[in-house]
């Protein structure tokens, strides 16, 4: 029997550590309390200096080539490029292997994201039809899929089961890619179509790319910035898009089989085994040449888009969304602005992502089921669904996100963001209250 050896002090604080700062549940906390730090600087003596370190400018240049943005926009065009980035892989990882990659599975989650998408959208419009307002209709139909998670994990696997996540994962992914095409359709101007195509000349090369093999991750973020950001950035079409467009040119298959990667590993580890081990700590050449062949080899059975979303993740979570948060959520509230929250405008986004979002998903998902057009996910009851959806009503990070693109006023833009972390509480509260007294514990 192999004795394992004892970890050391550090390995076992690295083991308390790894699970509470991995994953969804720490983002999502070090986003709210992102969101916490903004409301009170927006709301403190140091207002003005907050919201001006925002509008800071940056330039951006190499010899006569020069981007102009500020801080806000360097966070919102920028880094939110590759939050948009990693959605593409997970879309793309999802109709290849996932929930969306066959009709049979695809089909509740699918049709479930386009109850969510109209509805919320539909009661939107009918509080500000004929209203300078009525653009913002593409903010409540946004699903924040960090934060659902959150609560869903706070909730507990008893009432939330694994099946249950992986449903509102795979209805959010939808829900991302309808939000990715409407902000492409419905929320740009003005297209300068010459840097638009230097921007898909890029794409065609990455896409050239990955057809004649070439898996270096260096190659594909270089055009990928060089060529197809920069070209969405300075044709008017956001540039977020850019993120999406290059996870497409990603490859997500390897040349290596995994019984040829079992043959070859197994054959190098007899290798190494026949070589004669030196009486020191120190390895010899030729196994330190061997260790590198077999890091290699294990890193070629790897898909680079699989690589690439594992490198990205806590990025994107600790780093660009928390910033998100702060860059865009530091509102000055003020008595005044309470009165807002009864405008068509506070009402369609906190109706539509409250109860458009629970209805729209509930109802369509019941409809789905009842015709036998799709079925449950295995261990989930309407309950939970109810609860799910409840949750679904978070908008937050694209609804957001949409808002700063939907209107020109700032006034407008302000009351959409108080409406959204309105209606932030308000589906928390909803989907609690669901799982507190209507799902009951699975025990054993």
């Amino acid at each position: 029997m192999v004795e394992l050896k004892q970890k050391t002090r550090w390995e076992r604080f690295k083991g308390v550590l790894t699970p509470i700062f991995s994953g969804e549940p720490a983002s999502g906390v070090l986003m709210a309390i992102s969101v916490v730090i903004a409301l009170i600087l927006a709301n403190s003596g140091w207002a003005k200096e907050f919201h001006e370190f925002w509008e800071y400018p940056l330039n951006i240049g190499v010899n006569t080539a020069e981007l102009n943005m500020t801080l806000h926009q360097f966070v919102n065009d920028g880094l939110m490029a590759i939050f948009f980035f990693t959605i593409g892989l997970e879309i793309k990882r999802e109709i290849i292997a996932g929930e969306l990659s066959n009709l049979k599975k695809a089909m509740l989650p699918v049709l479930g994201a386009l109850g969510g998408l109209f509805v919320p959208a539909f009661i939107f419009l009918i509080l500000n039809w004929n209203t300078d307002t009525v653009s913002g209709w593409g903010v409540p139909m946004a699903t924040d899929i960090v934060f659902t998670l959150v609560l869903l994990t706070l909730i507990g696997s008893k009432k939330a089961p694994l099946t249950l996540k992986i449903f509102i994962t795979a209805l959010a992914v939808v829900d991302d890619l309808c939000a990715v095409l409407i902000i492409a359709f419905f929320y740009t101007d003005n297209i300068v179509f010459e840097s638009l195509l230097w921007a898909f000349l890029a794409f065609f090369i990455l896409i050239g790319a990955n057809r004649i093999g070439i898996k270096n991750p260096f190659f594909y973020g270089a055009i990928g910035i060089l060529g197809i950001w920069i070209g969405f950035f300075l044709s008017g079409v956001h540039a977020t898009i850019a993120g999406v467009i290059t996870a497409i040119a990603i490859p997500a298959k390897v040349n290596l089989s995994e019984q040829q990667f079992i043959k070859n590993i197994r054959n190098l580890i007899d290798t190494f085994e026949k070589t004669h081990s030196t009486d020191t700590v120190f390895m010899k050449k030729n196994q330190l040449e061997l260790v590198g062949i077999i890091r290699k080899a294990i890193q070629k059975t790897v898909p680079p888009l699989q690589s690439i979303e594992r490198v990205l993740h806590p990025f994107v979570n600790f780093f660009v969304l928390p910033l998100f948060a702060l860059a865009n959520t530091g509102l000055t509230i003020k008595a005044e602005n309470l009165e807002l929250l009864a405008k068509p405008l506070s009402l369609g986004i906190i109706l539509g992502l409250v109860l458009g979002k629970f209805l729209g998903i509930s109802l369509i998902t019941k409809l789905a089921v009842s015709l036998k057009i799709a079925k449950l996910p295995e261990n989930v009851h309407w309950p939970q669904l109810y609860g799910a959806a409840a949750f679904a009503g978070i908008g937050f990070t694209m609804s957001i996100f949409i808002g700063e693109l939907a209107f020109e006023s700032s006034e407008y833009v302000h009351q959409a963001k108080l409406a959204i972390l309105v209606a932030f509480i308000l589906a928390v509260a909803l989907g609690t209250f669901i799982f507190r007294f209507f799902v009951k514990s699975k025990t054993g």
